[in-house]
């Protein structure tokens, strides 16, 4: 069974006018959410079953009610109302959360309200079969949810209070440091840079596939979704999909309509980009041992540079520097790119695949 997504006319035109109706979104609040779903069922996300063990320890039994009470927000995927429908995108939470609550003090309280009774009857009927359970839900059972939304019928400006409570009691005991040790947000830009450079070289079509994810195909001028249910979406000539790469949405995969267009939430986290033998692995770490090819991976991360460049930023001989590019180089840390007569320098993704975050280390660097 299979979500199939049309696109419109305009954008099947050609190769360009297809790619230019994707976008990424880079989202700390829909990070924030996701992690809420691996806390209600940590035994479905092995890949971070470490970390929810032990944010629970952290966690009073009050917070775990409050955790099942909302659970309807974040349990089959984020209605995309609760982003405003992405009409004010921005790259702080604190930001996002602000956003959230302009949106749920002006909003009308019917439109959240059916929002989360759509969620509500689709996980109760159609969303959870016996299919889907044997795939991604096996062993899942929804819970009693109508509380929130009779609340939400009869007090929904209370709600809202204790929902933001909710989420800013979590953050303080869990998800901010969470965020800052994980370094969450230089992999989540990791992930967007080195999939918006491939849909620039590429194009949508190959990028599907360059995404690694099982359940996601181009086939015969669809977008087709492998899920436990059917389900056909025709997009609009000014309809976008919008790309959410997630550090926590394995074993997931999230396809939610707005009225622009469809967010697919898919996980960045399980992908073996690279392999490497033990001796390519120790010139690697070799390479990266000196203080000084740090601070060159660092500046290259920044914008490429030329040898030149990279002398005057380091207060360094061109010999000097041309013999750690070298080195780094070798390593296939660094690659080069010819821009009329200069010779740029620019990393490749391998450290990235070998140790996401990496450059949020080397921040203290001069």
């Amino acid at each position: 069974m299979t979500i199939k997504i049309n696109f419109g006319s305009y954008a099947m035109q050609t190769n360009e006018t297809l790619t230019q109706r994707v976008q990424f979104v880079y989202s700390p609040l829909n990070e924030l959410f996701r992690s809420l779903h691996v806390l209600l069922n940590p035994r479905h996300h092995g890949l971070n079953i470490d970390w929810a063990l032990a944010a629970r320890q952290s966690l009073t039994d009050a917070f775990f009610d409050q955790l099942h009470y909302f659970e309807l927000i974040y349990e089959l995927g984020v209605p995309p109302i609760f982003f405003n429908n992405f009409e004010n995108l921005t790259n702080d939470l604190d930001e996002e959360i602000d956003n959230l609550t302009q949106f749920l003090t002006h909003e009308n309280p019917k439109v959240v309200w059916n929002s989360l009774e759509q969620v509500a009857q689709q996980r109760e009927n159609q969303f959870i079969p016996k299919l889907a359970k044997g795939l991604e839900w096996r062993d899942y059972q929804p819970t009693n949810s109508r509380q929130l939304l009779t609340d939400l019928r009869t007090k929904p400006q209370e709600v809202y209070r204790h929902l933001l409570a909710f989420i800013e009691d979590y953050r303080q005991k869990v998800f901010d440091k969470t965020w800052s040790d994980r370094s969450l947000s230089q992999f989540l830009i990791n992930e967007i840079k080195a999939q918006s450079k491939y849909l620039r070289d590429h194009g949508f079509v190959h990028l599907i596939n360059h995404l690694e994810v099982d359940r996601l195909h181009w086939q015969q001028n669809q977008l087709l979704v492998t899920k436990p249910f059917d389900q056909q979406i025709n997009l609009g000539n000014h309809d976008v999909i919008l790309l959410m790469p997630s550090y926590f949405v394995w074993p997931h995969l999230f396809v939610d309509r707005f009225e622009d267009g469809v967010t697919i939430t898919y996980d960045a986290l399980n992908k073996i980009k690279t392999k490497v033998n033990p001796d390519e692995l120790a010139h690697i770490f070799n390479a990266l041992s000196d203080p000084i090819r740090l601070r060159m991976m660092k500046y290259l991360s920044d914008e490429p540079l030329t040898t030149q460049s990279l002398g005057q930023i380091m207060t360094m001989s061109a010999s000097t520097v041309s013999h750690h590019l070298k080195l780094l180089k070798q390593a296939k840390l660094v690659a080069t790119q010819k821009d009329h007569k200069f010779v740029l320098y620019s990393p490749t993704n391998l450290v990235d695949d070998l140790i996401p975050g990496f450059y949020a280390y080397l921040n203290q660097l001069d």
